[in-house]
């Protein structure tokens, strides 16, 4: 994952230098926001385009899942179906809400496009399963979760939380990032509470307060590499990515045709064209 972000800098970079290139003879200095806009758009573009590999490897794990292909040990799976703790379920440190997984987070308010950094943030997870119609599929890590609602909870119950817990205290950037991801490796019982910096930024009366929980029975769809030992889906981070686990699902129904991967591929391959249309009329008006 490092590697792929690594080599996706660099071909920011490169495309650069191609426009920067082709633009080197004309006249101003407007012509360097050009060249930063058309690297970003194309780059954007190409991501776009790129990620239609890993959509079609979703779109296949969830065939071979419908059609009740059994995988080898190492295969991305995709296992559909409710989850369930395999013990006592947890509660939502803030809402109290019983839940498999939870993640919060306390910082200061969001507003537009612009994310600032968050104060506090935690992770909780029990062991659970997946209960698929090939039968039971453990989570073996920590998942990232997709579109599952952050809501705002109780302020009052958030920071008697806080203030009654013993946070890790993360110091500086590089250090917070590493230690952020590698939650995704953990394997459960998970429980993390972080508070990044001096935390000086959450106002009680203003901070953002957001709970994100995955609920005993909810159906869920989840992504990830098998292991055969444990009969667990886990993260492969090297290969496959992290865990994933999606709101809902269907393991019946699964689109004979790779209607995800086709629009992404067609998105971004007209927004490189139009970007160039555009580049290349500029530059020669």
């Amino acid at each position: 994952m490092a590697r792929n972000c690594g080599l996706s800098v660099v071909f920011w970079f490169v495309l650069a230098a191609v426009y920067g290139y082709l633009v080197r003879e004309q006249p101003g200095n407007n012509k360097y926001f050009v060249v930063i806009g058309m690297a970003s758009v194309v780059w954007f573009g190409a991501l776009t385009i790129f990620g239609v590999r890993y959509k079609l490897r979703d779109w296949n794990a969830r065939r071979r899942m419908a059609r009740g292909e059994r995988p080898q040990d190492g295969d991305l799976v995709a296992a559909t179906g409710p989850i369930h703790p395999l013990f006592e379920p947890l509660h939502a440190p803030f809402s109290g809400r019983e839940c498999v997984v939870y993640e919060y987070e306390v910082g200061p308010p969001r507003r537009g496009e612009n994310n600032p950094a968050r104060d506090y943030i935690g992770h909780g997870m029990t062991r659970c399963s997946i209960r698929t119609k090939h039968g039971e599929l453990a989570l073996g890590s920590f998942p990232m979760m997709e579109h599952f609602f952050e809501t705002p909870v109780d302020r009052h119950a958030a920071f008697e939380y806080i203030a009654n817990t013993r946070f890790e205290e993360l110091e500086g950037v590089i250090g917070a990032v590493k230690t952020m991801v590698k939650v995704y490796t953990m394997p459960p019982p998970v429980r993390t509470d972080w508070k990044v910096g001096d935390a000086s930024s959450s106002d009680r009366s203003t901070a953002d307060v957001v709970e994100k929980i995955i609920a005993p029975g909810e159906t869920v769809t989840a992504f990830g590499r098998w292991v055969a030992g444990s009969n667990a889906i886990v993260s492969d981070t090297k290969e496959k990515g992290f865990l994933r686990v999606q709101r809902g699902g269907d393991a019946q129904h699964v689109p004979a045709v790779p209607w995800g991967a086709i629009a992404s591929f067609v998105g971004g391959a007209i927004v490189i064209a139009v970007a160039h249309l555009i580049f290349f009329d500029v530059i020669s008006g």
